[in-house]
């Protein structure tokens, strides 16, 4: 099927084990149609700028279900110290037993939000991307005992990916991103951002107490159609 508005993810497809699409155009009147069309089951996300009011209003006319905001922080690096610092991993292992903690360690993310979602499926989904993560020499991390950093480069910016600190190493996310923001200066990097969920206060608080600012904000949102958890 030839689909204007919608994407297929391979990634979450395979995951959720049903075909798993994006919505990569908002135009209403053909994304209603593509949507009637397709098999079920299935699911899809979209994501608008927190202040379209008319694009969250026809996504949720079409039936998706709005889960979350989503706001972006940015450190803008232009003030920082171009001191060299350490490098980071590429492709990286952990224990078995230290990858389903850290799968564990986001309640707060869209899925974990989405009352269609089982937290078997969650806990799925985040391990996998994890494990993809991890082993990935594309994704670049810093990793400390029970905690780490991954990120990617972007228009001449470090993107987080995941930070993820676990209960025992409470204290070591400001020293990775101390590290990130080191390393990414001394590249010559403009800015560091990171995007969370405005529902996961404690991150968005910590962010903020490591200089970074409000960028802008995003909503999500989720749909699943004829099939149960």
């Amino acid at each position: 099927m030839d689909l204007t508005c919608l994407t297929r993810q391979e990634f979450d497809s395979d995951v959720f084990g049903l075909d798993f699409y994006r919505v990569t155009r908002l135009d209403p009147e053909i994304l209603g149609r593509e949507l009637s069309l397709l098999p079920v089951p299935f699911m899809a996300d979209a994501k608008t700028p927190a202040q379209d009011i008319d694009g969250t209003k026809s996504l949720m006319r079409l039936g998706f279900r709005k889960v979350c905001t989503q706001p972006t922080y940015r450190l803008d690096l232009s003030n920082v110290s171009k001191a060299a610092s350490g490098e980071p991993s590429e492709a990286t292992e952990i224990s078995a037993d230290e990858l389903a903690a850290h799968a564990a360690n986001f309640p707060y993310s869209r899925f974990g939000l989405d009352p269609d979602v089982a937290d078997h499926e969650r806990l799925s989904h985040q391990k996998r991307w994890l494990t993809n993560t991890m082993a990935s020499a594309g994704i670049f991390k810093f990793v400390e005992p029970g905690a780490f950093v991954s990120f990617k480069l972007r228009d001449n910016a470090a993107v987080i990916d995941l930070i993820s600190v676990l209960p025992r190493a409470r204290g070591r996310g400001s020293l990775l991103l101390g590290r990130l923001r080191a390393w990414a200066a001394s590249k010559g990097l403009a800015r560091i951002e990171v995007t969370t969920e405005s529902e996961n206060i404690t991150a968005c608080l910590f962010y903020q107490k490591n200089g970074y600012h409000l960028d802008r904000v995003a909503a999500a949102f989720h749909m699943r159609k004829g099939t149960s958890q």
